[in-house]
């Protein structure tokens, strides 16, 4: 029977990973064109593709909250059950922020100046390399294992979020520089900071990893 809850809450996590990756897949397909939309005042495209967004969001959701019943009911020990609750309501808030994004520049009526717009796209690519990379770990995590391959990874998403970090802190810089009310300014940087806080998020995330590493190593 543990083993038998041990594979559901397997299956599920590689569920939960697949939504995730769905959201985040659909966010940097879409980016461009929601950004563009905005700009073409087309509003019912625009909303139908921040509905698509929220409807895969909401399955993410419904499948952490079937991976926290099952840690609940057992399945790992409860020191592995409480790591793996914190990662994945993690993850789960990666899929929470790209809805935000989405929401932002649709309800706030955003239009993003073409300034910011390949800036804006190399964070969202670069986020998305690390989070790909998060999750190989994860699914590692798992099952088997080498310890210094994860390491590498492990450094090699703090890498992805310094790089992320640079281009936020440049895109900030010149935003001030340009011939916005300061209103917008603040519109635009709000919007800057919650795409760069999905980096963030997975790099904290990681740490969580090298935690449990450490621990299953006392």
């Amino acid at each position: 029977m543990f083993f038998k809850k041990t594979n559901t809450i397997i299956d599920l996590l590689n569920d939960h990973i697949d939504a995730v990756k769905s959201c985040y897949q659909i966010y940097m397909d879409s980016f461009e064109d929601i950004v563009n939309l905005q700009i073409n005042n087309r509003v019912d495209q625009l909303n139908n593709l921040t509905e698509e967004l929220k409807q895969r969001e909401h399955q993410a959701d419904l499948i952490r909250h079937d991976v926290i019943v099952e840690l609940l009911r057992g399945g790992f020990l409860v020191d592995s059950r409480k790591s793996t609750m914190r990662l994945v309501e993690g993850v789960d808030k990666v899929a929470d922020t790209t809805e935000d994004v989405f929401k932002m520049i649709a309800y706030e009526r955003i239009q993003i100046p073409l300034e910011l717009h390949e800036p804006l796209c190399q964070m969202n690519a670069i986020t998305l390399e690390q989070l790909n990379s998060f999750f190989d770990i994860l699914s590692k995590l798992m099952t088997t294992y080498d310890q210094n391959q994860m390491i590498r990874q492990l450094v090699e998403i703090e890498e992805f979020e310094s790089k992320v970090d640079l281009i936020e802190e440049e895109l900030i810089r010149n935003l001030f520089q340009m011939d916005l009310d300061l209103a917008e300014k603040l519109q635009y940087k709000s919007l800057i900071k919650t795409i760069s806080s999905m980096s963030d998020l997975i790099e904290d995330l990681s740490d969580q990893v090298e935690i449990i590493l450490s621990s299953r190593n006392i």
